[in-house]
């Protein structure tokens, strides 16, 4: 496991310093290991943590540390309903701690949902680094946890945020994912391709952006941002920005110039214009 100790979840979670029972966690901290392995990490680079953990040599102690605050607080939000109850011959009994004031449901609740947020905030983090270290990307870019985080032109909470005036949760943004795959495919492919779409994905996933193509992406997350914030009027200008950009420098869009999708615009005379553009219907 990643985390194996009662320090260390203690330091994940600091509410659980009073605890003394390693045990009493691990059920949920298994859970929680498995939970970050097929959402984030996938099998191969969740191994190769646990493996580079108990070298001998140092390991990386930064990644280290957002995984077992990942997984502490995940486990945590996962044990709390359970922490004082138990199962007796006679039914279900409430476990007390003599000179202490039992805590509100209020209370309860609101620390499993800061837990959650906690957790999320982590697992941003996490993401974040792991985009930063490339040595990691091998690992990490072949599985299957990867390859669903990064189906979409945004992946996380943090780049919405960057490319528009939303200001949610990584659980929000979890939410919001179908609408944002269902805006790419209903406004944004039927002018750009779903095959030029599909590359500008695969290439921000392979670090293989020209600087044209970066050009372009941001302004098609812009939109995305504008849609998912439903302000279509600037969706619909910056639609038009990125279209006169490839129209001023086609050479450098082979996949959209030879697409149909380009060739309508051609043939109706949309090229180099930012008046008529074919994707006005598709804001009606």
């Amino acid at each position: 496991m990643i985390l194996k100790t009662l320090s260390e979840f203690q330091k994940a979670v600091p509410t659980t310093a009073g605890t003394e029972d390693f045990s009493d966690f691990e059920p949920y901290i298994r859970s929680a290991e498995l939970w970050i392995k097929s959402n984030v990490l996938g099998k191969t680079l969740y191994d190769a943590i646990i493996d580079a953990s108990s070298a001998s040599t140092d390991p990386d102690e930064d990644l280290i540390r957002l995984c077992q605050n990942v997984i502490g607080n995940h486990a945590y939000w996962d044990a709390i309903p359970f922490l004082d109850v138990v199962h007796t011959e006679s039914g279900f009994a409430i476990i007390s701690a003599q000179n202490k004031v039992p805590a509100s449901k209020e209370r309860v609740e609101r620390l499993r949902e800061q837990c959650l947020i906690r957790r999320d905030n982590e697992v941003e983090y996490l993401i974040a680094y792991l985009e930063e270290n490339s040595r990691y990307h091998t690992a990490w870019k072949s599985s299957a946890a990867y390859s669903i985080l990064s189906d979409c032109l945004i992946s996380t909470a943090a780049e919405l945020k960057q490319f528009s005036q939303w200001d949610g949760t990584r659980k929000d943004f979890m939410l919001l994912r179908p609408k944002m795959i269902q805006e790419t495919m209903t406004k944004l492919e039927p002018v750009f391709s779903k095959e030029y779409i599909e590359e500008l994905i695969e290439k921000q996933r392979g670090y293989e952006l020209s600087g044209d193509d970066l050009k372009i992406i941001n302004l098609l997350k812009k939109v995305l941002g504008c849609l998912l914030c439903d302000n279509q009027i600037a969706a619909e200008k910056i639609i038009g920005d990125a279209l006169w950009y490839i129209d001023k420098y086609p050479e450098s869009f082979g996949t959209y110039i030879d697409s149909s999708e380009y060739k309508a615009r051609a043939t109706n005379g949309y090229i180099n214009s930012l008046d008529g553009t074919i994707f006005s219907s598709l804001f009606q």
